[in-house]
């Protein structure tokens, strides 16, 4: 995958978080303290959220596992989160979206953003 590219995919209800693409430990850190909250139940799980390093493919990948985004608020707060991490990070910019629903209450987001173009 090139440098200027980074996808993020969000798969809800349970909340699953999967960063393809360079992107810095200190953005993954922040993501690990906000995304929790930033869900519309809170994390019941004896085990805090971790966004943990995949190699095949590789990527970062998370499931908040006790907890649920409503459609109405807590999905659209779940994705301001996550796009205020990568712009603090600097420099992405949001290219294009697509949302995907599967059978049952599943739907799959999928974020594409690019770094130095124009």
């Amino acid at each position: 995958m090139s440098e200027v590219n980074l996808i993020v995919n969000v798969t809800c209800n349970p909340p699953v978080i999967s960063i393809f693409g360079p992107i810095k430990e200190k953005t993954i850190d922040h993501l690990n303290e906000v995304l929790p909250s930033s869900c519309s139940t809170t994390n019941t799980g004896k085990v805090p959220f971790v966004l943990m390093r995949k190699d095949e493919p590789p990527h970062w990948y998370g499931e908040l596992k006790t907890q649920f985004a409503s459609s109405e608020i807590g999905t659209s707060h779940l994705f301001v989160s996550l796009f205020n991490a990568l712009e603090d990070e600097g420099s992405w910019k949001l290219r294009g979206s697509t949302a995907i629903t599967h059978d049952g209450d599943k739907c799959t987001y999928r974020f594409f953003f690019v770094r130095g173009a124009y």
